[in-house]
Parts: structure tokens; sequence; C-alpha cells
């Protein structure tokens, strides 16, 4: 809280005897060059007495020296309106300018200050400094303005050049047409005729009725979908005879037909794109093409010759669900394990870096550790003095049993002579001595 005015004194008084006290620290921190502590000198100055112009120029030239122009223009200008007789107010807001590179208002701002102080020296060199900013700036527009000039009409030449490189290559490309028109035409018809011999287009699949879009949405998000959209020949109602040509064409009519515009832009529609978008981009790589075939043809190998298995041990084929339905159940039953058995190994191999990270981290955290043992109990030089104490202490059977103790040195133990068992048939040289004696 801020004391209160003493009874004597009034409290214009008061402010403007604390915000002399304020611009005087101010001007202190400018001549040390502690630009921002005169900035917030000045500012609680202004606050006690806003009405001083010189505050306001004296901020400005403290914002000026730390290069916030826009700041400094703006007290300035506050010093010019408070009081516009005065010239130094005039000078900052000219300097402000001049740094803004606004070099015709900062010549007429000089003017005026030069006609409040008149031979003003500093002021005149400011006033020529602007007018040799005015110029150079014109200068410099000037050069701009001709290299835009040469810029464009270089542009406007090549692009002439091009233009007419174009329309003499169209020329000539239109004089040989008619020669190899019909060589070229005849290329075509080859290379299409190759095309469909070797990736025709199969006619039941090109005839074949998809149904409603609804109908394929619901099928492909039922439940179970995550497993049964794993067979990608399924989702896009495909057989493995199917060529790239009738994948494509076909991704192209479900697409349509499942695309959530057409759908209302539900969840499940979405879901249902999004699973024919996979679908094609699995059989569109030819790798994993032909080991989706192999998967698919495996399974209903293995579902026929189970199949008539049963039926060699005399059971009855009424029992048995239709072969169709039964080949189906097999291959989404094959494709659902074989993901089951990758997730299985993700998570394995998942859990096996994880405890190898662990181990790495353990490891690395022992040697730190040790590390730093080996540190601090090297400091002292006199090393042998130490060791000496830890003999002492491994011979003191009281000090030794001590468990806390023990447990600071595990990693030290004095060296003793092991005792080695003697081979059957090797006899000590030195017996035959004892036992003499």
């Amino acid at each position: 809280m801020a004391d209160a005015p003493p009874p004597n004194e009034s409290s214009e008084d008061y402010a403007a005897a604390h915000a002399l006290e304020y611009k005087n620290r101010g001007n202190a921190k400018f001549k040390e060059r502690d630009y921002e502590g005169a900035v917030q000198a000045f500012s609680e100055a202004i606050a006690l007495d806003p009405s001083n112009a010189v505050l306001y120029s004296n901020r400005s030239g403290a914002y000026l020296a730390m290069s916030h122009v826009s700041k400094a223009f703006k007290d300035a200008e506050e010093a010019v309106r408070l009081d516009p007789t005065w010239p130094k107010a005039l000078a900052r807001r000219a300097t402000a300018e001049h740094a803004l590179t606004r070099y015709i208002t900062a010549q007429a701002t000089w003017r005026k200050a030069l006609q409040l102080d008149p031979g003003n020296e500093a002021y005149e060199k400011a006033l020529q400094a602007a007018k040799d900013g005015e110029a150079l700036q014109t200068k410099e527009r000037i050069e701009d303005e001709k290299r835009k000039e040469r810029e464009a009409e270089e542009k406007r030449r090549r692009n002439a050049a091009d233009e007419a490189k174009r329309r003499e290559d169209a020329r000539n490309e239109e004089q040989l047409k008619d020669f190899f028109g019909v060589l070229e035409d005849d290329k075509v018809q080859r290379a299409r005729k190759k095309k469909l011999e070797t990736n025709p287009i199969t006619e039941k699949y090109q005839k074949q009725k998809l149904g409603k879009g609804a109908d394929h949405v619901a099928r492909l998000t039922d439940k179970h979908a995550q497993f049964k959209n794993l067979d990608p020949f399924r989702v896009l109602v495909l057989d493995t005879d199917a060529t790239p040509d009738d994948i494509k064409n076909r991704y192209k009519k479900m697409s349509v037909l499942c695309h959530p515009d057409k759908n209302g832009g539900s969840d499940q529609a979405k879901q249902a794109f999004e699973a024919v978008k996979d679908a094609y981009a699995r059989l569109s790589d030819e790798k994993k093409r032909d080991r989706t075939i192999l998967v698919i043809e495996g399974a209903r190998e293995r579902c026929r010759q189970e199949r008539a298995f049963k039926l060699s041990k005399g059971v009855d084929p009424a029992t048995l669900p239709p072969e169709e339905e039964a080949l189906q159940k097999e291959v989404a039953k094959t494709f659902a394990q074989n993901e089951m058995k990758r997730r299985d190994v993700e998570e394995h191999n998942r859990v096996q870096q994880q405890r190898e990270r662990d181990q790495a981290a353990e490891a690395e955290k022992k040697e730190a550790d040790e590390k730093i043992f080996e540190k601090q109990w090297n400091t002292d030089d006199r090393r042998g003095a130490r060791v000496g104490m830890w003999q002492d202490f491994q011979d003191d059977k009281k000090r030794s049993a001590n468990v806390k103790r023990q447990r600071t040195a595990v990693n030290f133990k004095r060296e003793e002579k092991q005792e080695t068992k003697k081979k059957y048939g090797e006899w000590d040289r030195e017996s035959w001595r004892r036992d003499w004696k």
C-alpha cells in the first residue's frame, strides 16, 4: 500500500515529488545504459504525473536505445501533444520517424523543431540525414522497380521463346503425324490386344450384380467383421481367379457403393469404406496377393479333404453343412488363426524388447553406481593406508562380523591362499621331510 502524503503537503505535490524522484532514477539508469530499468522508472513517474511531457520524451529516448521504435514514436507523439512548443519533443518524434524510415515526415518535424530552436546544429544535421535517407530510399526504390521490370521483361522473353518452341514442335508433330499415324495406331492396337491376353477382364465379374451399398456396409461391419474382413477377396466379392483388372474395377464399384457420402456419412459406412481400401491395397501388391491366394486355396483343400474323409467313414451327407458354406467358414477360420498368431508374435516381441531395455538400463545404472563408488574410494591419496585399515578390519573378527560394514565393503575381500585338492597318485615333495622329523 502506498504511503499517505504528509498532512502539510497536498496530494499533487506529493505525486510530483515522487515523479521527480523516479525521473532522476530513470536518468541515472539511462546513463548506466540500463535501458529497461530506465523505462520502468519513467513509467512509474508517468503513472504519478501523466501530464508531464518531459517524462514521455525521456521514455521515448530509452525505447529508442532498446530499438523499440514504435513505442518510442508513440511516447514522442504524446510528448508533442502535451507540449507542442517544446523543440526536444519534436526532435524525439523526428528521430523515431527517421528510425521508421518515414523520411519525409521526419524532415517536416525537424523543420518545426528548427523554427522553435533556430540554428541548432544537431537538428540541422539530423534534417540533412533525413534528406539523405529519402534520397537513398528513392534510389533504392527506383533500382528495385528497374530490377522488377528487367525480371518481368526476361520472363516475357522466356515465355515468348517457350511459346515459339511449342508452336514449332506442334508443327513438326503435325507434319510427322500422317507418316507415323498408321504405325502408331497399329502399335496401340497390338498393345491393347496383348494386355487383354495377359490380363483379361473376367466376364462373370463384369456382369455380376453387386446389389445395394447398404447391404455391403452391413456385411462389412457385422459381428466379427474385423476377422472376416481379413480375406480381401471376400471384401471385394471376388474369387481367387480374379485378375488385376478385375480387382481394380471391383474396387471402383465397391468404393462408390460403400462411400460415406452415399450412405449418410455414418460410422459404419466409414468403416466399410476403409475395409474396401485396405483390401484393394493388399490385392494390388503382387506378393501379398499370391500369399493370400495360397492361404485360401490351402484352407479350401483341407476342408475338402476333411469332408471326403467323413463321407468315406459313412457319415450321412445330409448331416454335413453345404460345401460352399463349409469352405467359407474354413477360410475365415484360417485367416483368424493367422491373425491371432501374428498378434501373439508381436506381443512376444514387444515384451522381449521391453525386457531387454530394462536389463540394459539396470546394467547401465549398476555400472554408473560402481564408477561413482570407485571415484569416491580413490579420491584420497592415502590408498595404501586405507588398504591397511581394511586388512586390520578383516583380521578383527568382532568388527568384520558387523553386517552393515560388510554390506558397504562387499566388493573388497582379502586374498588368501587356496588349498587345492591333490589328484590321485600325486604326492607332496616336502611331506617326506616332515615325516622323517
